[in-house]
């Protein structure tokens, strides 16, 4: 018997995942299979932005859905594909891998079935920095 989920299925070139309610932070990415562990399981997309255009527009947002690629160009993930919607967590299950301009996702360790996906996003560009809220008993409690 197939699991009904209450987010909407997003199939990806490997895997499919689904966006559904997150016990961390609004929604996020869950996983519809069993996943290996360090396997390429999708890639974040959308426009390219200035590092400089994209830290002023995060400094106010909730959510962050950008990912800087290097000291001059920042991914807008806002409104592409549904790995821009993967939570912050202490003790991730995933990490990113930027390759030229391209970011990429993959697991760290094997990941089952109905889990959420998780990366630690390290730091933020709000001034203050946010409340970490992954509830993990590693949590740092900021980033």
């Amino acid at each position: 018997m197939k699991k009904k989920t209450t987010g909407s299925e997003v199939p990806t070139d490997r895997y499919p995942f689904a966006i559904m309610k997150s016990a961390i932070h609004g929604v996020g990415v869950h996983t519809l299979a069993n996943l290996p562990a360090r396997k390429k399981i999708g890639e974040l997309t959308g426009p390219l932005l200035p590092l400089r255009v994209a830290r002023k527009l995060v400094r106010d947002q909730e959510r962050i859905f950008m990912v800087e690629i290097d000291d001059r160009w920042a991914l807008d993930c806002s409104g592409g594909s549904a790995l821009g919607h993967v939570n912050h967590s202490c003790a991730p299950n995933c990490y990113l891998r930027i390759i030229g301009k391209r970011v990429e996702m993959y697991t760290l360790r094997r990941v089952r079935a109905n889990s959420e996906l998780t990366i630690d996003y390290i730091e933020t560009p709000h001034a203050k920095g946010m409340q970490c809220v992954c509830g993990n008993e590693w949590c740092r409690g900021r980033l």
